[in-house]
């Protein structure tokens, strides 16, 4: 899926018979338009690799939200997280792949010039959308911190004179309702109105094998937009933006894939495990029975099959976000123009998680050494609500631009205040409920930021054109940490303390612990006055500040070396400023992460041929990004840390071909090669990883780590590409127009981890969508019909390995719908 260049839209060729083109009466195709550089100009003009899907690209694809962008896009990746909140964009190896909050993306998500915090504000659905601009590599100069890997630009359509409005309908065969309204209109001879509105009701798409737990897999989305545009005076105009959307979503679940053995978790420990001394074998009996609630057979159908599960506490995300913003423009004169872009935005993620995978609970563990507890007297929030996540922040860029026949220039300035509280509570109980374990975590922090930057394009000659840009940000931030873990044993672990069981109330749905037992609550002399609950409680409590401050840039030049054909140069560096580690494993002295630097050189060309026929553009590039910010899952464990992820080197090459070979027929191809490299990181070793394997830095203590420098960055495939097609069948006889698209994605195997575990890579899939299309001749409606997979290509969007008697199981996944076939039907009226 690529650039949208005619009205047949998103369509890519492999091949180019350049000496017979000109004899197919080929057709021109059309410019696009785009605002790349904060400024109209057709995107061919603009010196950056640039993709642009626009709004009948969108509906023809079926690409309804975040993620559907991705997987149908080359370029850009995407991580599935488990709340909301943690999904991520990748693009050329570049992403924060944030779990637990506290660093900003490394891949901006802007909406109307607004960037948002997290891509969750926007990732529910992307209804009257007018049109998606991918920018890739740094862009700091103009769009600030978190895009040192790239732009995911929204353009959301604006209020016009005209009164039309539409009413949408898709259907799918896997219980898909969505219902898009919109309605546009003048309000007087100065105010135009636009407001959207959208619902999505989704079945379960993940069967649950044991009878009467949930499925899970489903969605329920609401959402309303409307705009306002004022025109104040001659020349000042004033668009006025507020939006509200709502999801209810359990698609975020683990699925157990494959459970612990001898072969793939025992390796390095004889196959026996450290903790609990079971063999591993046992582990991965015990494990499977779990998940068929006591029956093994049914287990493993659920561990066979990626669509099926065996939990019995739905795990819900929950995400609320509405924002509003101003948007003024006013003409100081014909070359000088005032902008101002003011922005609130808050959004509101909240979890509830099964961390046993399984249809264990408090009252029945099942022997499992990990049981979710769904909520505690030790618990901050309610089971639904158990990892939240809550940001809240104001935006103002004020501008001036101008521009000339010779020159183009930007310069503003840059504030914001942002707040995030980041909680999480998921308490359980270990060792077949032999001890219990709540760790109860409270976090804030607030980044304020000052930015002033400016962008200059200079004609030179008739032919040569060079630009460039400057950005100086000053970051300060604060955080307030709180996190207590009560480990409280009934059996005896071998330090000889056992608190009785009459301190404790196993229940299904509400666990508790009687913290006035006398066994807990009698002061020991010993150890002066403290409790045994004091004694079994280890608490970390702090405030740390820090500020952080640098330069993002470009500069470059342009070459049209024909009417039709440009080729630029260009340098750029990107910042983003210091991070919090919020997560479980924070303290006073990792509590900050270093700032990120990234540094690219791309050479590119746009090109038009034979009369607009065919465009032709491609981008050689080099990236490097210093300190990249992220997560990663501690092996054999349910908790994720976040760190300095060392440096990251992509180089290679994005190409992107489309042909109008007829008036009737549109062709394309799109591709992304990308050598990616890591170094300087030291990781834990994978599960079962020995020396033999890389598991020889010796921790001390008896633990090892691996060097995993030389590896591919995670998420960044070395080749991805994209094909489709479209062909127009005009019928004289009736009152419609047919269409068809066909449109293939492929992309080679990803490692989805930082410790580079064999397990957790996904291997290479392609996927074929399928798009008919009848169009009444008057344009006043559209039915389309929508396959999507239709080969029924299974991938997982993440991988995760945990281990161990108290872990979740070897490998887990994450999959959206996407990685099944299904077929819809989208009806529109236009009114």
């Amino acid at each position: 899926m690529r650039r949208s260049l005619s009205f047949r839209k998103n369509t890519i060729v492999l091949a180019l018979a350049s000496a017979s083109i000109p004899s197919l009466h080929a057709a021109q195709l059309e410019e696009i338009v785009v605002t790349a550089q904060k400024r109209v100009q057709s995107v061919q003009d603009v010196p950056i690799s640039v993709d642009v899907v626009q709004a009948r690209d969108l509906a023809n694809r079926a690409i309804n939200n975040a993620q559907d962008l991705a997987v149908s896009t080359p370029s850009v990746q995407f991580q599935k997280g488990g709340m909301p909140f943690s999904n991520n964009f990748v693009i050329r190896g570049v992403g924060s792949l944030s779990f637990e909050g506290g660093i900003q993306p490394s891949v901006s998500m802007v909406v109307d010039g607004v960037p948002l915090s997290r891509i969750s504000e926007f990732s529910a659905d992307v209804g009257d959308v007018e049109r998606i601009e991918i920018l890739r590599g740094p862009q700091g100069t103009l769009y600030g911190r978190n895009a040192t890997g790239g732009v995911v630009s929204i353009v959301r359509a604006a209020p016009t004179s005209e009164t039309d409005g539409y009413a949408q309908q898709t259907i799918t065969g896997d219980g898909e309702y969505t219902t898009r309204l919109m309605y546009n209109t003048a309000l007087t001879d100065h105010v135009n109105m636009r407001l959207s509105g959208t619902y999505t009701d989704r079945d379960e798409y993940i069967d649950n094998v044991n009878p009467n737990n949930p499925d899970l897999g489903g969605e329920e989305t609401f959402g309303v937009l409307a705009k306002f545009n004022v025109r104040v005076s001659e020349g000042t105009e004033l668009l006025f933006s507020a939006d509200y959307r709502n999801q209810k979503t359990s698609e975020g679940a683990q699925h157990v894939d494959v459970v612990e053995s001898v072969a793939n978790s025992g390796a390095a420990t004889g196959g026996i495990d450290p903790v609990s001394g079971l063999s591993y074998d046992v582990i991965g009996a015990i494990r499977t029975a779990a998940i068929g609630a006591g029956d093994p057979v049914r287990g493993q159908q659920a561990i066979d099959d990626p669509f099926k599960t065996g939990q019995d506490f739905e795990q819900q995300g929950d995400m609320e976000a509405y924002g509003l913003s101003l948007d003024l423009t006013h003409e100081l004169s014909d070359k000088l123009t005032l902008k101002s872009v003011t922005a609130y935005r808050s959004s509101a993620s909240y979890s509830g998680i099964d961390v046993d995978n399984s249809a264990a609970n408090a009252t029945n563990p099942l022997g499992l050494g990990l049981v979710s507890l769904v909520n505690t007297n030790f618990s901050t929030r309610p089971a639904d609500e158990a990892i939240a996540n809550e940001v809240e922040y104001f935006s103002e860029e004020l501008r001036l631009e101008s521009s000339g026949e010779n020159m183009d220039w930007i310069g503003g300035i840059y504030l914001s205040h942002m707040e995030e509280i980041a909680d999480n509570s998921a308490p359980t109980a270990l060792f077949n409920n032999g001890i219990f374990r709540a760790d109860p975590k409270q976090s804030t922090a607030t980044w304020d930021s000052y930015a002033i930057f400016g962008d200059l394009t200079v004609q030179l000659t008739e032919s040569l054109s060079a630009f460039a840009g400057l950005r100086w940000t000053q970051e300060e931030m604060d955080i307030d940490y709180s996190n207590a873990v009560y480990q409280i044993p009934f059996i005896d672990l071998g330090s000889g303390v056992v608190v009785p069981s009459s301190a404790v109330t196993w229940g299904e749905d509400f666990s508790s612990i009687d913290v006035d037992n006398p066994a807990l609550s009698t002061p020991i002399a010993a150890f002066g006055g403290l409790t045994l609950l004091d004694l079994l409680t280890s608490s970390t409590e702090f405030s740390r500040q820090d500020t952080s401050a640098d330069w993002s840039g470009r500069m470059g030049l342009t070459w049209d070396f024909s009417s039709d054909a440009q080729t630029y140069l260009s340098v750029s560096r990107g910042f983003v400023g210091a991070g919090a580690n919020i997560g479980r494993s924070a303290t006073v002295d990792n509590a900050v992460l270093d700032p990120s630097i990234a540094q690219a050189i791309e050479l590119g060309l746009k090109s038009r041929w034979f009369d607009g026929s065919v465009q032709l553009n491609g981008a050689l590039f080099w990236q490097e990004v210093d300190d990249l910010q992220s997560s990663r899952l501690v092996p054999g464990t349910i908790n994720t840390v976040t760190i300095n992820a060392g440096t990251v080197t992509t180089q290679g090459l994005e190409l992107s071909v489309d042909w109008g070979p007829t008036e009737y027929l549109t062709l394309g191809a799109n591709i992304a090669l990308q050598d990616s490299e890591l170094s300087d990181l030291i990781q834990p070793c994978y599960t079962g990883q020995t020396a033999v394997q890389g598991c020889s830095i010796d921790n001390g203590g008896g633990t090892f780590a691996q060097d995993v420098s030389g590896n591919n960055m995670i998420y960044t495939p070395e080749l991805a590409y994209s094909v489709s097609s479209r062909y127009d069948i005009p019928v004289n006889t009736l009152p419609f127009d047919l269409y068809a698209m066909l449109s293939y994605t492929w992309q080679d195997d990803v490692q989805m981890q930082l410790t580079y575990d064999p397990l957790t890579v996904q291997e290479q899939y392609g996927l074929l969508d399928l798009t008919l299309g009848f169009e009444s001749k008057e344009g006043n409606w559209t039915v389309l019909v929508i396959g999507k997979n239709i080969t029924d290509e299974y991938f997982a969007n993440t991988l995760t390995a945990s281990a161990g008697y108290a872990g979740q199981g070897r490998v887990l996944s994450r999959s959206t719908r996407n990685a099944q076939a299904y077929w819809g039907v989208t009806a529109r009226y236009n009114f």
